[in-house]
């Protein structure tokens, strides 16, 4: 049965590893920047184009590479057979002689394949979801693979990859999560802040126009935005630390603690906001 992939060539993949890394790592500096250091970037404007020139530009061209480079990969008649837009890969499953499990899971995480030559085949494969290595790695087995395919399977890397589930998601859910939230937030948020410097929920639409008032309520919305995306950041890397960490001390523990995991980040990402709100309550007082 075919699986999806992202079919990377090694240059290919370090420029999309560097993307990605950029976009997460810039995230993390806001939010450091912004919790603990007196800067600029409490400006709403010049929030919004740091946040897109630093991390969504970044995360999006890593986005659009792995657009370009989806690839179908499937096993038939003894060749790993992979398809892309662009050309068919086909390596003989008795060349294969190890799967190797990318140690750093950048853009994904992946694997490349060791040939009985002793060189690695010119693609990885990031597959999707990552947990579909498993059956990917049976196949291979099964299509003549050498004994070392499916230690694969039983690496650390290959721990952490299976405790993950397909990336993307649903499509919509970042903007429940982040757009529809930030709505919901911004709403009394913006009224406190009329009735505290305008004396009254449309105090700054009487006093500077239609437009003055819809511009300050979208940089309440598009801030609101970005400072749960941070949060959310925050909470994603402390995830995924405690589930790289398990999977490399007690790899069959890491499906247990990604569940474990997931339900804390929720937790605190949902819990989080009373506080927030309450602190800007507090510095409105």
């Amino acid at each position: 049965m075919p699986t999806s992939a992202t079919a990377y060539s090694r240059s290919w993949r370090v420029v999309a590893g560097l993307l990605v890394a950029l976009g997460r790592g810039s995230l993390l500096a806001m939010a450091f920047v912004l919790a603990f250091t007196e800067t600029p970037l409490e400006n709403p404007l010049r929030l919004l184009r740091t946040f897109v020139v630093a991390s969504a530009a970044p995360g999006l061209a890593a986005w659009l590479l792995a657009r370009v480079f989806a690839a179908s990969v499937s096993v038939v008649d003894g060749l790993l057979v992979i398809t892309r837009r662009d050309r068919r890969i086909e390596i003989p499953c008795d060349a294969i002689v190890a799967l190797e499990a990318w140690r750093a899971p950048l853009p994904a995480p992946g694997v490349a394949f060791r040939l009985r030559s002793g060189a690695r085949a010119a693609y990885g494969l990031a597959l999707a979801p990552p947990s579909a290595l498993g059956v990917l790695v049976d196949a291979i087995a099964a299509g003549g693979g050498g004994d070392g395919v499916r230690t694969a399977a039983r690496t650390p890397a290959a721990a952490y990859a299976a405790s993950r589930t397909d990336g993307t998601g649903r499509w919509y859910r970042p903007l429940l999560q982040y757009v529809a939230f930030a709505l919901v937030l911004a709403l009394p948020l913006f009224r406190l802040h009329q009735w505290v410097a305008y004396g009254g929920t449309f105090g700054e639409y009487y006093t500077y126009g239609l437009r003055a008032y819809l511009l300050g309520f979208a940089a309440y919305w598009w801030t609101l935005a970005i400072y749960l995306v941070l949060w959310s950041t925050v909470l994603r890397v402390l995830v995924e630390a405690v589930v790289l960490a398990t999977a490399w001390t007690a790899s069959p523990a890491a499906a247990r603690a990604r569940r474990l995991a997931e339900r804390a980040y929720w937790i605190a990402f949902v819990g989080g906001v009373p506080l927030f709100l309450l602190r800007v309550a507090l510095l409105a007082a």
